[in-house]
């Protein structure tokens, strides 16, 4: 073997290693409360901060100064006070935030804990459970979905199926399929008080979610949140339709396209997030490419196959496929919009 030192990798194993547990501690700072704290009594030193929200003080100040270390919090070395920037506050405590991203640690965090579960199921087959997964990680879906539909979905998305809007701004019936805590029904319930939304999930937690954030949301006179499967067939006719990183989630995505497509009014329109993603795997480069097949190894793959179902996986729905699963399930034209999101893709399906 060469004795000639590797720099370049060597290097890239620093930086991972280093963002690996830069990831977990701002998870712990999510979970605990710790950035809220700093937020709300600004400079603070840990013995301050331990005693204001109960924790022990050695295991703050020893994640104090990582945290530091990772770029995420200030720090003054004379007086040993620590405080949040205005741009670190927008990243790790602005609720529902267009940049928010605590969600999106808490997300990892919880992904990555039934670990055993996951090296048996690369020895036997099968999958890790939704019950295997903390409540954490349901916790952070919702925070990460609350960031997502509020701004980008709302604001920045829907301006590019002025068809859809009209649909919706002169009143309709509107079906979410798979809609996990409802943040995406609820945005476009307040925004569209004219049409009737229900909101179907397969996970029943999140329906009780769903039906609280509905009623925090003040939306909840023309919304709707029901418990169903999408093996149980279609529960009706819609106006309009929409998934939302649903379909590379399902065991059988193909079946999941045309229960959609039976539960469309003739002119309906279907609107679908899902990923961003290659035709070839390795083809999707970059950080949100290792973030993509990561979190479906550790979520969206394996729950698939849990359920006995084909693991398309997170980056297993790009165009090309859609475009083939959608005509065999019935529709006749697929159009991708130009939102330019690295990590979604959006269409208007017909």
């Amino acid at each position: 073997m060469s004795e000639t030192k590797p720099k370049e990798l060597l290097a890239q194993a620093s930086r991972d290693m280093a963002g690996a547990f830069s990831a977990r501690l701002c998870a712990i700072g999510v979970e605990l409360g710790i950035f809220q704290d700093l937020d709300r009594n600004g400079r603070s030193t840990s013995e301050q901060i331990a005693t204001r929200i109960g924790l022990n003080e050695r295991y703050l100040r020893e994640w104090l100064h990582g945290i530091v270390l990772s770029g995420y919090v200030e720090f003054d070395k004379t007086t040993r006070e620590a405080w949040l920037s205005a741009q670190q506050a927008q990243v790790l405590v602005d609720e529902g935030g267009r940049f928010a991203q605590y969600g999106a640690f808490k997300l990892l965090n919880s992904a990555l804990l039934p670990y055993d579960k996951l090296l048996a199921a690369f020895r036997g087959g099968g999958g890790i459970g939704f019950e295997d997964y903390p409540p954490a990680l349901w916790e952070a879906l919702d925070h990460t979905g609350c960031s997502r539909y509020r701004h980008f979905l709302i604001n920045d998305w829907l301006p590019h199926v002025p068809s859809l809007v009209k649909k919706l701004s002169h009143g309709a019936s509107f079906a979410d399929f798979g809609c996990g805590t409802g943040r995406s029904t609820v945005e476009l319930a307040k925004r569209f008080p004219s049409s009737n939304f229900v909101g179907y999930d397969a996970f029943l937690p999140n329906i009780d979610k769903a039906d609280e954030n509905a009623r925090s949301a003040g939306a909840g006179g023309n919304i709707t949140f029901k418990h169903w499967n999408i093996g149980e067939g279609s529960p009706g006719k819609y106006d309009v339709v929409a998934c939302f990183d649903l379909i590379h989630d399902l065991p059988d995505p193909e079946l999941g396209l045309r229960v959609i497509q039976e539960s469309m009014n003739q002119g309906g329109l279907f609107l679908l997030m899902d990923i961003e993603a290659e035709d070839d795997p390795v083809d999707n480069d970059g950080p949100f490419g290792v973030f993509k097949l990561g979190i479906s190894l550790h979520f969206c793959m394996t729950t698939s196959m849990w359920q006995g179902g084909q693991g398309l996986g997170t980056v297993g729905l790009p165009e090309t496929v859609l475009r083939e699963l959608s005509q065999k399930a019935g529709f006749s034209k697929v159009s991708k919009l130009d939102i330019h999101h690295p990590l979604n893709s959006l269409y208007l399906i017909e």
